[in-house]
């Protein structure tokens, strides 16, 4: 009795193997996909094709209205810790402008610490304010602090600190 069930058990294994391997008639075909209506809009000009498109980094970002972007060539962001935004905007001759980084457990400050005849020093501070449990969105907040001169041709340096 055990030989014979040993028989069928093998039996049926190799009649499943064989039906999966071959694309025997028991196998259903795939499912077309629907025909989309020409009406719906894809995304694409008629008669080509088109990129999707791109999210928008929020490391990578335009100053507030108003503010006018810095020349990446005079902003200095070796001092700033991996995450932090690095764009440096104006306002007017003594304003300038940073984004922060907070969120959940987090708050974010920014100060000018230094101002020299060749550079404006900014430090960008992100606080914990709690142990948890915390929420992990980010925010971005803008600052903008008044220098005691015109800026100029100075550049600024960016530093920070998480704490």
């Amino acid at each position: 009795m055990r030989a014979v069930g040993m028989i069928v058990l093998l039996a049926t294994v190799v009649l499943f193997a064989a039906g999966c391997s071959s694309g025997g008639s028991n196998t259903p075909n795939p499912p077309t996909p629907p025909s989309s209506p020409s009406s719906l809009p894809t995304g694409a000009p008629p008669g080509g094709t088109s990129t999707p498109p791109v999210p928008v980094d929020p490391l990578v970002a335009d100053p507030p209205p108003g503010g006018t972007a810095l020349e990446a060539s005079r902003v200095t962001t070796t001092g700033l810790p991996a995450g932090f935004p690095t764009l440096v905007w104006t306002r007017d001759d003594r304003t300038v402008g940073v984004y922060g980084r907070a969120g959940g457990c987090t708050e974010a400050t920014a100060a000018v610490v230094e101002q020299t005849a060749e550079a404006v020093t900014v430090r960008v501070t992100q606080t914990t304010t709690s142990s948890g449990p915390c929420t992990r969105e980010l925010r971005y907040p803008a600052f903008e602090l008044p220098l005691d001169a015109d800026l100029g041709q100075r550049r600024v340096v960016l530093t920070g600190e998480q704490r």
